[in-house]
């Protein structure tokens, strides 16, 4: 996925951690951002599966792991 991608995704369903997930140069968040960001996002998922909002929830899922593999390969 790319930045924009996740970044509506967030927006849309999570808005509360846009603000920890852009920045001026469309980079993905980092350290403690990302860490704060996926924990809230898991959340969120968790929650729009116990909805049976499958779709959202996949799509929380596919961003919280595109975060986590960036984190990781930009350390």
């Amino acid at each position: 996925m790319t930045y924009s991608e996740v970044r509506d995704i967030i927006a849309k369903y999570s808005h509360e951690m846009l603000p920890k997930f852009a920045d001026s140069w469309s980079r993905f968040p980092r350290g403690e951002n990302a860490y704060t960001i996926v924990n809230y996002l898991d959340g969120q998922e968790k929650m729009y599966y116990k909805l049976g909002c499958d779709e959202i929830g996949r799509l929380l899922a596919e961003a919280m792991a595109e975060i986590i593999m960036r984190d990781k390969t930009d350390r």
